[in-house]
């Protein structure tokens, strides 16, 4: 049964105009990634070029055919754009839009051979056109979101479909006819092909935005913009999951509460831009010190807290000692060309298994161990004893 072509072109008008519509309606809400717009513009593109193509019926062949191309070559272009920045964060380079304005130059030279010459020649080109794109999308983007990974496939098949029917085009050319509306089976299905993969392209990248923008989005509700670490929440979650796992396998875990000393000093003698400063740098000297699986988070102000999985007391204690003698050592430039330093005061304690301590009564005994440091000079490292222990419990059930 043979395809008909003005119907593969209404339903392709169809397809692109309704990916038109839809990314026309997200830019006018809070979307305005500039991937976005590229995907818009050349969606509106695809979709004019083949209403070109679909009134060639009723207008003159070669206007339409010229207008048609051209307009595909476009939402190519765009499309590969959209790739670009994605991928890269970085425009198109001008060697690929220098291939956009040589692309252009078959569609007019064609226009005056026969049908199964033109759709070999813009096939060819509009392969060449995907090859920059395919490239950059399966080698730079296939470690991107995983929705991706479908775009940069659909686009490595449209390039192989254009390749199957610029060669069908040359072995059979009597298999296309004279016009675009009288071409067989195959050849419209090559077509189908093509254009359904560029569709489903520009639908993954859209995909693929949103995917980045919802990631975005939790890691901002998780991670404390000035440091880089986890916010109050999210660190006491994961706590709680370390202490539930621990109990599981067996495994003590450690919580360390680390406060820098005498700060409201630094944000009162240098501003709060100085102090600024000094908690990014506090935290990367901290992080160079951790483990995988160790979290880092900003528990308020110039509080921060550790949660150790698989760590005994000692182990936790020496890790505090490090980060102590390295933030002793630490300095950070203020903004009169001064070096400013800081010391640390850590209050360590750790959940055994047997136990059953909860994420609360752990950060409740961290607490009193860094009171203890604090109360015993600063810039030193005290572990929950028993007598602390007893105590918060005792706190706990009044």
């Amino acid at each position: 049964m043979a395809l008909h072509v003005p119907t593969l072109l209404l339903l392709l008008v169809m397809g692109f105009g309704l990916l038109t519509v839809q990314l026309a309606v997200a830019r006018r809400g809070q979307l305005h990634q500039g991937e976005l717009q590229l995907v818009g513009c050349g969606a509106a593109s695809f979709f004019a070029g083949f209403i070109a193509f679909g009134l060639q019926a009723w207008t003159t062949h070669w206007l339409t055919s010229l207008l048609g191309n051209l307009l595909v070559v476009s939402g190519i272009g765009c499309f590969a754009a959209a790739v670009y920045r994605f991928t890269l964060n970085r425009d198109l380079p001008q060697a690929y839009r220098w291939l956009l304005c040589l692309g252009a130059l078959p569609v007019v030279v064609v226009l005056a051979l026969s049908l199964s010459w033109r759709v070999a020649v813009l096939s060819l080109t509009a392969a060449v056109m995907l090859l920059p794109a395919v490239v950059v999308a399966l080698r730079h983007g296939w470690r991107a979101e995983q929705s991706f990974r479908l775009t940069g496939l659909l686009l490595l098949t449209a390039l192989m479909a254009s390749l199957a029917r610029a060669g069908h085009a040359l072995l059979w050319p009597e298999a296309h006819g004279a016009q675009l509306s009288e071409a067989s089976t195959v050849p419209a299905l090559w077509l189908l092909l093509t254009c359904t993969s560029l569709m489903g392209a520009g639908f993954g990248l859209v995909l693929a935005c949103f995917e980045r923008l919802a990631s975005q989005m939790c890691e901002l509700a998780s991670v404390d913009g000035l440091t880089g670490c986890l916010n109050h929440n999210t660190t006491v979650s994961l706590l709680a999951h370390a202490l539930e796992r621990g109990r599981r396998d067996g495994q003590p875990v450690g919580f360390v509460m680390l406060d820098l000393d005498h700060f409201k000093n630094v944000n009162d003698r240098h501003g709060h831009a100085v102090g600024d400063r000094v908690l990014r740098a506090f935290a990367s000297a901290v992080r160079e010190r951790l483990r995988g699986s160790d979290v880092l988070g900003r528990l308020g102000g110039e509080e921060f807290g550790l949660v150790l999985p698989a760590t005994s007391a000692g182990g936790a204690r020496h890790l505090a000692e490090q980060i102590r003698q390295a933030v002793e050592s630490l300095e950070t430039p203020g903004d009169a060309g001064q070096l400013l330093r800081v010391t640390v005061s850590a209050g360590v304690a750790v959940a055994e298994p047997s136990r059953g301590d909860s994420a609360e009564a752990l950060m409740q005994l961290a607490d009193k161990a860094l009171y203890q440091a604090k109360q015993k000079g600063r810039n030193r490292v005290v572990v929950a004893d028993d007598w602390m222990r007893n105590s918060s419990l005792q706190a706990v059930l009044a």
